[in-house]
This record gives C-alpha cells, structure tokens and sequence, in this order.
C-alpha cells in the first residue's frame, strides 16, 4: 500500500480526471484532418453557457472542458469532464436549439471550433473527416446508452465499479505497472453525477468497496486495485 501511496503525486491528488477520452483510429484522425478554426481558451471561461443557441460546436484537442446543467434550483450536475479527442456542443448546435449544459475549461486548452454552417464546406474538403466525426458521436451515443442501462439495471457498487473500470481504459497510461492500480482523481459528488446515485451512496458504497479489499480510499483520490469481476460484466 505504501509503495502505491508514493506513485501519487500531490498534484495529482489535486486533479481531477477526465471522464470521457475517445481513443482509436477515426479519433486521431479527425484531431489531425486541419478542419475548424484553431482557439484557445484559459481556466475558467466558458465555451457556452446554459440556454444559449448558437450553431458553434468544439473538438478538444488539448486540456480539460467541464460539461454541466444547472437545474432551477441552482443544483449543478456534472455530465462529463472532457478530455482531447471529445466533440462539445454538437447537439445543440446542430438542431438550433437552446442549449441543455453549458461548458467550462477547467485549464489551458486548445480547440477546433465548427459551424453548422459549414459543415457541407468542412465535408467536401475532406470526406473521411466526416466518417470521423459520426464515429465519435456514435461512442457517445453508446456511453449515454450504458449509463441509462446502469442507472436502470445495476447495483450501486456494480455501477461504481464499472465507472473506474471505464476510467482504467480511458487512462491506461496513469496504471501502476507494478501493480494495476489506477487513480481516478472525483469528488463523491462528482461519482454520483456519473452513475446517478446520491453523495451519500457513493460514500457508503467506496467504504463497501474498500472493506472487500477492491479500492483504497486517499482523499479524493481512489486507488483500483483489479478490475471488476466477470459476474458483474455486461457483454
């Protein structure tokens, strides 16, 4: 355990990890195929904002880009902390509408901003960027489509469990290679958000976890120790 702890920078601890990195073939191509406007952005501001319409989207290719909706009551709710290689905004911005989240740059990033209005320019200069570009949006639709059938069908300790196992795919290069920990780097608050459950369940549950020897607990840092069980695997 102690060898563990020393792999975990304070910095690190300090983080927090992107919840969604689209890896593969398609993903670098599109973040290479020079479509867009380059732009930068510094923490803290805003790529959009709650009910806004505009016919604007963004892929990251750099840093880290926090979606959330604020319900009417001021309750914020994270969907997701994007990574590079993620497309931002494309719904709204495609069908007009006011937008459901807004987005927020969490640190210095850089990306390709789209408009709509292009979209038939952007293709006919490239036409693979578009098969690109569906295949990206087609790995989000399938991420909202797990997280309906976790929230519906799964216990809270296997939706958890199945969170940091998607988080050990997305961040292989923060594995321990001696020892296969991973270390995700969220609030209780945020977990919640990810796999709809309460703050209080998803502490309850860790310290579950953490008694059956399939986490360690350091702070906002959580350490997984071996990856899920067969049994508890959708296929």
């Amino acid at each position: 355990m102690s060898s563990t702890v020393d792999t975990v920078s304070q910095a690190a601890r300090n983080a927090t990890s992107e919840t969604w990195i689209p890896r593969g073939e398609y993903v670098a191509y599109m973040l290479e195929a020079g479509i867009g406007e380059k732009v930068h952005y510094d923490a803290g501001q805003f790529l959009f904002a709650q009910g806004e319409i505009d016919r604007r989207f963004y892929i990251l290719l750099s840093g880290k880009v926090h979606v959330f909706n604020i319900s009417n009551d001021g309750h914020e709710s994270m969907f997701n902390i994007m990574g590079p290689g993620s497309v931002i905004g494309e719904a709204a911005a495609l069908t007009a509408l006011p937008r459901y989240s807004a987005a927020r740059v969490m640190e210095p990033s850089e990306l390709l901003q789209l408009n709509v209005a292009r979209m038939e320019e952007y293709i006919s200069q490239n036409p693979r960027f578009a098969m690109s570009l569906l295949y990206v949006l087609s790995l989000k639709q399938r991420l909202a489509v797990d997280r309906l059938h976790q929230a519906v069908y799964e216990a809270p300790d296997q939706r958890i469990l199945r969170f940091l196992e998607q988080m050990a795919q997305t961040h292989s290069a923060e594995i321990d290679a001696r020892s296969s920990h991973i270390s995700v780097h969220m609030t209780h608050e945020q977990i919640g958000n990810m796999t709809n459950l309460s703050r209080v369940t998803v502490t309850r549950t860790l310290q579950k976890l953490k008694r059956a020897g399939r986490i360690d607990l350091l702070g906002r840092t959580i350490l997984l120790k071996s990856p899920m069980p067969s049994s508890t695997a959708r296929h």
